[in-house]
């Protein structure tokens, strides 16, 4: 079935993994001149490690490679706080090709360039990082081993791992119950295999836990909606902004045809979609409606359906509507 995986937003402005890379050369090559009490970096609680304040000294007229790393760890952090992940990843990277990361610091790494590259590259990168904290025998606190087996979790539940990333996100449970990442996506593989019932419990849960996060309540309504209860789909995808979350409403769209109701499916697509384009929206729709009670599944025909009203509304902005 269709379902919103967890994600993390990237903001607009990002410094590239080349100009990251570029002003970690240019730090690592240079005196040290920051005071380890410079403020620009973020919050302590948002780093998994803590890093103690040395007394002002004076300048020194090289840097040690403890230094170079401890600067080339702040500027990281800088670029991340700034929002810059993709620069933070090429100096990270860089200070892990130098063996200058600690295993927790490894393990900050893989957390910022998770948005950023292939799930792959993630599932080797936290992987690196558990066999570090394994080697080194460090006991990780819940908010770390939060961010450890939910990195693991999602990139294994994006390559189709789906029996591992079970595991994972109970790893997640187990330091955090109320974990509203782990809950919805541990909801939505239970949903796909067909166990139902436990899927919309653990996604009710996210969704009392978080009501703001509507990716979770189109998770469930779709749950809902796979078990052939149409109509509290309906109820659930209704609460939806037609504006902010249009794949929301072309849910709830499918979910008015299948409950028989063209005419509300109707006034629902005209809010998100030229209403030129509806009557084809909605002939789709009726085909695969029929479809499902064929016996196909209704995920899948969801699907197929989203993608034929993408389609549709490329051809409308490229002028071939």
């Amino acid at each position: 079935m269709t379902a919103t995986l967890p994600m993390f937003p990237l903001p607009t402005m990002r410094l590239t993994r080349a100009a990251g890379v570029v002003l970690m050369a240019a730090l690592l090559s240079a005196c040290s001149t920051f005071s380890k009490s410079d403020s620009a970096t973020a919050p302590s609680s948002r780093n998994l490690l803590t890093q103690s304040s040395g007394n002002t000294a004076s300048p020194r007229p090289l840097a040690s490679n403890g230094d170079a790393a401890a600067e080339g760890l702040k500027l990281a952090r800088l670029l991340r706080d700034q929002g810059r992940y993709e620069g933070a990843a090429g100096v990270y990277a860089q200070l892990e090709q130098r063996g200058s990361l600690k295993p927790l610091e490894l393990l900050e790494y893989a957390s910022v360039a998770a948005p950023t590259q292939s799930p792959r590259d993630n599932l080797a990168l936290f992987g690196r990082a558990r066999r570090a904290l394994n080697e080194a025998g460090t006991t990780l606190t819940p908010a770390a081993t939060v961010t450890l087996c939910n990195g693991l979790g999602r990139a294994r539940m994006a390559m189709g791992q789906s029996d591992a990333a079970l595991q994972d996100f109970d790893c997640t449970l187990a330091a955090d119950a109320n974990n509203v990442a782990a809950l919805n996506a541990k909801g939505v593989l239970l949903d796909a295999s067909g166990d139902h019932a436990q899927a919309r419990k653990l996604l009710a849960q996210a969704w009392e836990l978080d009501p703001s996060d509507f990716r979770v309540l189109n998770n469930l309504a779709l749950s809902h909606l796979a078990s052939g209860d149409a109509q509290e789909a309906i109820r659930l995808l209704s609460q939806a902004d037609a504006v902010q979350l249009p794949t929301l409403k072309l849910n709830l769209a499918f979910a008015q045809v299948l409950q028989g109701d063209d005419a509300a499916a109707r006034k629902t697509l005209e809010g998100i979609m030229a209403p030129a384009l509806v009557p084809q929206a909605l002939a789709d729709f009726a085909q695969r409606r029929q479809r499902i009670r064929d016996g196909a599944a209704v995920g899948s025909e969801l699907m197929a359906a989203s993608r034929h009203v993408l389609l549709l509304r490329e051809k409308e902005a490229n002028g071939n509507g």
